[in-house]
């Protein structure tokens, strides 16, 4: 079998049409509201939708709605693929 199953990784490093899972969030308590807020909550679904070609960016389809995230704070929402 070569796909990897239940393989947590910051939400950065997923590539554009992947899914995955909320596992947890490791921002500090501000950042970490405002992404609650945004839908990046532990066990909600979203896919990737758009990377930056130089990584600053990424957007991701979450609850309905794409949301942009910078590197740094996809960095710290950890999900399950």
């Amino acid at each position: 079998n070569e796909e990897v199953e239940n393989m947590v990784l910051p939400l950065s490093y997923i590539k554009p049409g992947e899914q995955a899972h909320v596992v947890w969030l490791a921002s500090e308590a501000h950042m970490k509201q405002r992404l609650l807020d945004l839908g990046f909550a532990p066990d909600e679904s979203l896919s990737c939708v758009l990377k930056s070609p130089r990584g600053g960016m990424g957007a991701y389809l979450v609850r309905g709605a794409v949301i942009a995230l910078r590197q740094e704070n996809a960095n710290e929402i950890f999900v399950e693929i």
